[in-house]
């Protein structure tokens, strides 16, 4: 399989008898941060840590940072609201009859604003705007729970990451081995460059959830490490109408410059209480993969939902499938001779029908080009960077083994051939550079 799973940890699989059963699946594991506390997390991380030891996986971790979100505070239980009631929203110092918020949204709203709690249900239309008082009208009938996110339409959000709190948690991330680092609500590159600075060199997968990121893209894309189409929040900036041709422009972005992109958000969301996915969620996920699309992800349908099992291998076979009609061969710019390698390579896997392309690298660049070239071969990264073979698990075709260390390319070609006769390979590519050279690929060579 060439796709990537990401799958949210939460509650449904935290136990290891379902743990172990996801993780055959699963490539990166992501802890949402905005829930739990360094505690719950740590516990998490050896949770994980754990299962991948015993099934011999080396799985990945990605810190997704909470960001500038909008929340509701911590209310003593669910509030139910029926269509048509009215309701006052305040933040600050605790108001009697008024649900409390942990952002201060006062002045980005007008009267032809609306609020909306988690994926949309309930709706809530501005009528009155008032000493800190947000009054509103339900628009539909829900609930109200602490800690739900809240999303504007119709207002205006000014507020950017990195925030306080990002930092504090992109740290907490970085000392805890996280391999990736998320970045909710980015609005432009410099969100992103503000953050390396403040925390050091980190791997960044930009979120775009923003209006602002979409228009702006191509720089996010060139600054970012990665990139996730997040389409939770972003259905709430632009006309939802417009979401498959904002994803799709997205995704191309991020081929143009060879970076990986993940789609997320609703991927299965039926399956959070049902057992079957629906149509349309099965021709989401292939459209996704057909598209270019690196890595699929599971949120609430693996954390919370009741069928996490069932969810993850519904994704993974939706994705497999779809791989036969996804891109492949993609344009590539050359602007050296490690691209001009990489481009050959592709070219021969194809036209030969090769079983595989090994790239022993110690960095990653080498693997990483030939994804982006999507050669219909699977690529085998060999590297004895552990951190190296756990940052390739985001790269759609790319497969990461361990290889011992080497000072002649005789050595490194005899540790490939070993693990060829292992795989069942006969037919391959060994795309190589100078021993302990890192970025000196130069070398092709074709072994039937």
């Amino acid at each position: 399989m060439k796709t990537k799973i990401v799958a949210t940890y939460g509650p449904s699989i935290e136990g290891r008898p379902v743990l172990s059963k996801i993780m055959k699946h699963v490539d990166v594991f992501r802890l949402n941060f905005s829930h739990g506390n360094e505690e719950t997390w740590a516990e998490a991380i050896e949770n994980i840590s754990h299962v991948s030891r015993l099934m011999n996986r080396e799985v990945s971790l990605l810190a997704d940072l909470p960001g500038p979100k909008i929340r509701i505070g911590d209310l003593k239980s669910s509030i139910g609201v029926k269509k048509g009631e009215l309701v006052t929203f305040r933040y600050g110092k605790p108001s009697e009859g008024a649900v409390p918020l942990d952002h201060d949204i006062f002045r980005y709203l007008n009267k032809k604003s609306v609020i909306s709690i988690g994926d949309g249900y309930p709706n809530f239309r501005v009528i009155g705007l008032s000493k800190g008082n947000i009054t509103c009208r339900a628009l539909n009938s829900g609930a109200l729970s602490s800690r739900k996110g809240i999303n504007i339409m119709n207002g205006r959000v000014t507020a950017a990451p990195p925030t306080a709190e990002d930092v504090k948690l992109a740290r907490f991330a970085k000392r805890n081995g996280f391999d990736f680092i998320g970045m909710s609500f980015v609005r432009s590159a410099q969100n992103i460059s503000d953050l390396r600075k403040k925390i050091g060199g980190a791997y960044v997968i930009a979120k775009i959830e923003r209006a602002e990121a979409v228009k702006h893209i191509d720089s996010i894309v060139l600054e970012a490490d990665a990139i996730m189409v997040a389409r939770g929040d972003l259905a709430f900036e632009i006309p939802v109408e417009t979401l498959p041709i904002i994803q799709a422009r997205i995704i191309r972005a991020s081929l143009k410059f060879h970076k990986p992109v993940i789609v997320a958000t609703q991927m299965l969301a039926s399956m959070v209480n049902n057992p079957m996915p629906t149509r349309a969620e099965v021709n989401d996920i292939a459209t996704a993969v057909a598209s270019g699309a690196d890595c699929v992800m599971l949120s609430e349908e693996s954390a919370v939902g009741k069928y996490p099992i069932e969810s993850v291998r519904t994704l993974a076979t939706t994705a497999r499938n779809a791989e036969e009609i996804a891109l492949h061969h993609q344009d590539f710019r050359i602007g050296a001779i490690s691209d001009s390698i990489a481009f050959a390579a592709a070219e021969i896997a194809d036209n030969y029908r090769t079983d595989c392309i090994f790239a022993p690298t110690q960095t990653g660049s080498t693997a990483k080009k030939l994804s982006a070239l999507r050669p219909r071969s699977g690529i085998i990264a060999l590297s004895t960077s552990k951190k190296v073979r756990k940052m390739l698990n985001i790269y759609y075709g790319v497969r990461s083994e361990a290889i011992r260390k080497y000072n002649t390319v005789d050595g490194m070609l005899e540790q490939v051939k070993a693990i060829a006769r292992k795989r069942g390979a006969s037919r391959y590519i060994v795309v190589s550079g100078s021993p302990n050279h890192a970025g000196s690929t130069n070398t092709l060579k074709y072994i039937e």
